[in-house]
C-alpha cells in the first residue's frame, strides 16, 4: 500500500512537472531564444546565460514563493494592499491573457501551420484556435491532466528530436559578431518578454490545486498538508525548470547554427524553417504541429486564469463561468488579429519597467516568508 502510495505521488510529481513545463513554454518562448541565437550567433553560450537568468532562475523565484503561500496569490500580494494588488493582478492576467500572452501564442502557432498551409486564412485559424480553447477549458480542472499527460510528451518528444538531429548533422561554421557583453544582455532582455516570472505567480496556482485535488482523491478525501504540498511542488517545479533549460540551450543553438537560413524569415516562422532545413520537408508537418500544440497548451491555462479572475473577483460572480471564457476568447481574437510583432512591441514596452519591480518582489517574499518562523518564535 506504501509502494503504492509513493508511485502515485511519483507519477503526479511528474504529470505537474511536465506540465509546468508545458504551460510556461509557449509563444515566446519558441521564438526567443531562436531569435537570440540567430543574432548572438559565436557568442550564443553568453546569451544562454542572460537567458537562463531571467526565463529559468528569475520565473523560479516567483514559483518558490507562490508555493511557500501554498498558491494564494491573493496572500502572496497582500503585503501590497487591497486596490494595489487588485489592480497589479489584474495588469498582470491582462497582459497574459486576451490583451498579450494569449493572441501571441495564436500569432506564433500560426507561423507554423502556414508552412505547411500557406493558403490558410489567419482569421479563420484565429477563430478555429480561440474556439478550440474554449472546448479544452470550458470543464474545470482537467487542464493539468489533459497537458501534463497527453500534449507534453508529444511536444517534448519532437524538439528533443530536433535539437538533436539539427545540432548533429549541421556543420555550418558561425562567425563572430556581436560581443559577449551584448550576446549576455540580448538573452537577459528577451527573457524578459516570456513573461515567465508572471506567469509563474499564477501557474503555481494551478499546479497547487492540481496536488490538492489529486491527492485528496487518491487518499479518500484526506487533505495534503503543507509540507507534503510544498515538497512536491518544488519537486514538479525542478522538473519543469530542468526541461526548459535544455530546451532553451538548444533552442539558442539551433539559432545560430542556421542563422544563415534565417534571414527575412518571421520570428513565428523560425522553428519550421529550422526543421525544414534539419529533417526534411516531411517533418515540417510534425513541426508545425508542435508549434500549434505548445502555443495551445500556454493558451489553455491562462485562458482559464483569466476567465476564473473574470468570474470570482471583477464581476463578482455575475457573470458566469461560461459568459467569461467567451467574452475572453472574444477579445483574444480581436488582439490577435494586430499580429506578432505588433504584440510584441507594446509587450515589450509595459514589461521594461514592470518586470525589475516584479523581481525585487519575489525576493522579498522568499525572504519574508523565510522570516516569519523566526519572528513568530521570537
Amino acid at each position: 500500500m506504501q509502494q503504492h502510495s509513493k508511485n502515485f505521488s511519483a507519477k503526479m510529481v511528474l504529470t505537474a512537472g511536465f506540465a509546468m513545463f508545458s504551460m510556461f513554454f509557449g509563444s515566446g518562448n519558441l521564438v526567443f531564444p531562436l531569435i537570440i541565437g540567430s543574432k548572438t550567433l559565436g557568442h550564443y553560450s553568453y546569451a544562454i546565460v542572460g537567458l537562463i537568468i531571467t526565463a529559468v532562475f528569475v520565473p523560479f523565484l516567483g514559483l518558490l514563493g507562490m508555493i511557500q503561500f501554498e498558491g494564494d496569490r491573493k496572500a502572496y500580494f497582500s503585503s501590497l494592499g487591497k486596490i494595489v494588488s487588485f489592480s497589479l493582478i489584474l495588469l498582470m492576467l491582462s497582459l497574459m491573457g486576451p490583451f498579450g500572452i494569449i493572441p501571441r501564442c495564436i500569432t506564433v502557432a500560426f507561423g507554423g501551420i502556414q508552412v505547411v498551409a500557406p493558403s490558410l486564412s489567419y482569421v479563420a485559424f484565429s477563430l478555429f484556435f480561440c474556439v478550440l480553447i474554449g472546448a479544452l477549458i470550458w470543464k474545470k480542472n482537467k487542464i493539468v491532466s489533459i497537458i501534463g499527460l497527453v500534449l507534453t510528451p508529444f511536444k517534448l518528444g519532437s524538439i528533443i528530436l530536433l535539437i538533436v538531429i539539427g545540432l548533429w548533422f549541421n556543420d555550418l561554421p558561425i562567425p563572430l559578431e556581436s560581443s559577449t557583453e551584448n550576446a549576455f544582455l540580448m538573452g537577459f532582455s528577451y527573457g524578459y518578454q516570456t513573461m515567465d516570472l508572471m506567469a509563474a505567480f499564477f501557474f503555481a496556482c494551478t499546479i497547487c490545486d492540481y496536488l490538492r485535488m489529486r491527492y485528496q482523491a487518491e487518499q479518500n478525501g484526506f487533505l495534503i498538508n503543507s509540507q507534503q504540498l510544498f515538497k512536491m511542488a518544488i519537486a514538479a517545479s525542478l522538473i519543469g525548470a530542468l526541461l526548459l533549460s535544455v530546451v532553451y540551450v538548444g533552442f539558442v543553438m539551433l539559432g545560430a547554427k542556421y542563422a544563415p537560413y534565417l534571414h527575412g524569415v518571421p520570428p513565428e516562422s523560425m522553428l519550421a524553417e529550422i526543421a525544414k532545413h534539419a529533417l526534411g520537408h516531411y517533418a515540417t508537418p510534425v513541426i508545425a504541429m508542435v508549434l500549434a500544440v505548445s502555443c495551445l497548451a500556454t493558451a489553455t491555462v491562462v485562458a482559464t486564469l483569466f476567465a476564473d479572475f473574470l468570474t470570482d473577483d471583477i464581476s463578482s460572480n455575475r457573470l458566469s463561468r461560461p459568459q467569461s471564457i467567451v467574452l475572453t476568447l472574444v477579445t483574444t481574437f480581436g488582439m490577435s488579429l494586430l499580429g506578432f510583432q505588433t504584440i510584441c512591441s507594446w509587450l515589450g514596452a509595459i514589461l521594461s519597467w514592470i518586470y525589475p519591480l516584479l523581481v525585487v518582489y519575489a525576493i522579498m517574499q522568499i525572504i519574508r516568508k523565510l522570516r516569519m518562523p523566526r519572528l513568530v518564535n521570537c
